[in-house]
């Protein structure tokens, strides 16, 4: 028997065609699956969370909820764990090129607010 239901596997799909979603669209998704309201059945919610994170570490993905350190905001996310060199390899640019634009997007940042 699997041990993650099709809910499960439709929480996961959501993240993986949508790429990362807002707390709002991510709860709007759960309580259209489970017909649960995440506010009201929290333990809920973090079952389902927890039970679809044993499932992706075997595949060395994990679920994971990240705030934006400027505006507070909440994203949830599948993400990789492992920063091995194949996983670098996602993108053409150099490292000093990331490192420029970076530097670029954080000034642009630090002026905006």
């Amino acid at each position: 028997m699997p041990s993650l239901c099709w809910k499960h596997h439709t929480l996961i799909q959501a993240l993986m065609s949508r790429g990362p979603l807002n707390e709002q669209d991510f709860h709007s998704i759960f309580t259209g699956v489970t017909g649960k309201n995440p506010g009201t059945h929290q333990q809920l919610f973090n079952d389902y969370l927890l039970k679809i994170n044993k499932e992706l570490s075997f595949v060395q993905m994990e679920l994971r909820a990240c705030r934006n350190q400027y505006d507070g905001s909440v994203f949830y996310g599948v993400v990789n764990n492992v920063a091995d060199e194949q996983s670098k390899l996602g993108t053409r640019y150099t490292v000093p090129q990331i490192a420029f634009y970076k530097g670029i997007v954080s000034l642009l940042l630090y002026f905006t607010y």
